[in-house]
């Protein structure tokens, strides 16, 4: 399918930051009862419970439900040393909720009983139908304390959802994803045990298991920084033929695109012998922009191999979470249509250097009122 066969999903958005998010909260309340549902992570990350801060505060009738997602990564995981950041959260969490609506959790199962990792199909299959939101006006992901194995595949569920409801005289469910960002706290989080091999997401393989296939193959990895081990283990994984590296620009630090160029310099020029002038640069605080860019990319690479019989894209996020969300977009829009895939390498945990941040709230409206039906 040629690019001109479709306009972009999310060509028009909405997008809100600090004041303006919260003020949209005061006014989306302010228009009649909602009934929320609030999706979040627990775990040890200092902006677990700021989105959700956010939501309560904006006042507003109706129930205002928590499911928070115990993260289970293993009894060896490097995560349980923050155990005291973990307890702390909780109870912040159940302070603010009290009175308001009922707080339930969900494990994600991070390994099989035989050792197999799966944390990414246990997100997939956290929620079986669109059911079980609803009752609900409005469902908040809050992506802030979650890895991205874990709100890759489970956004891309929700939404799958939503798209494909039964025809309903009421208004459609809203869907919201929070994000508490903070480049400089991302990067001081460090992972642990990296994982020997790269696998693909759950819902997004891409079509790459199938190895006897001469298929060309494309690779866009959003880069960012102190992720080298990642970079060449995904790159092996992918095997690609062509590689586009995404670098964050305009950013809120003017070197950092400069400075993960000069980090991963080895492997973009010696090995890979890179022309600069290839790279994409794409805006780390705006994950429509990194949408557009990579939506744009992925359709120009269709149709360079269109006289090959097209190829095989893989995208990989070692970068922001607001930038992670571009190409988790792109991923799901094209994938019906495009072999497109989320290649992606896991750790045994995380570690923090330090639990002081200061985070920008940002609010993205991804599906429901404001767009009509799709």
């Amino acid at each position: 399918m040629s690019g001109a066969a479709f306009q972009p999903r999310w060509q028009h958005y909405v997008l809100l930051r600090e004041e303006r998010l919260r003020q949209f909260w005061l006014n989306h309340f302010a228009r009649g009862e909602r009934s929320v549902l609030f999706v979040l992570g627990c775990g040890f990350d200092p902006r677990m419970c700021l989105g959700l801060q956010l939501v309560l505060a904006a006042g507003g009738t109706g129930t205002r439900d928590v499911l928070g997602l115990e993260l289970r990564e293993g009894a060896a995981s490097p995560s349980l040393t923050h155990e005291g950041l973990i307890s702390r959260n909780w109870a912040e969490l159940q302070a603010l909720v009290h009175g308001r609506g009922k707080i339930s959790v969900r494990p994600i199962e991070f390994w099989s009983a035989e050792g197999r990792r799966l944390s990414s199909q246990s997100a997939r299959d956290l929620f079986s139908s669109a059911v079980s939101f609803a009752e609900y006006t409005d469902l908040v992901l809050d992506i802030s304390a979650m890895p991205r194995s874990i709100y890759f595949p489970l956004l891309a569920r929700i939404l799958y959802f939503l798209d494909h409801a039964p025809p309903s005289p009421t208004p459609p469910v809203n869907l919201h994803v929070l994000v508490a960002e903070d480049p400089a706290l991302d990067a001081g989080i460090q992972e642990e045990g990296i994982d020997k091999e790269a696998e693909f997401m759950a819902s997004f393989g891409g079509g790459f298991d199938h190895e006897a296939t001469q298929t060309p193959r494309v690779w866009i990895p959003l880069m960012g920084e102190h992720r080298t081990t990642q970079f060449d283990r995904i790159r092996e994984r992918v095997n690609p033929g062509e590689v586009c590296p995404v670098l964050p620009s305009p950013s809120r630090n003017p070197r950092r695109g400069d400075d993960i160029i000069i980090e991963y310099q080895r492997v973009l020029f010696d090995e890979l012998h890179l022309d600069p002038k290839e790279f994409l640069y794409a805006s780390e605080q705006n994950p429509f922009e990194v949408y557009r860019q990579l939506r744009t990319a992925v359709l120009h690479y269709g149709e360079v191999f269109k006289l090959l019989g097209g190829c095989k894209v893989a995208l990989s996020t070692l970068s922001s979470k607001l930038m992670s969300l571009g190409a988790l977009l792109v991923a799901y829009e094209l994938k019906p249509n495009f072999d497109i895939g989320v290649a992606h390498i896991e750790c045994q945990g995380y570690t923090i250097k330090s639990d002081e941040t200061n985070p920008e709230l940002v609010g993205l409206w991804l599906s429901g009122e404001c767009y009509g039906a799709h």
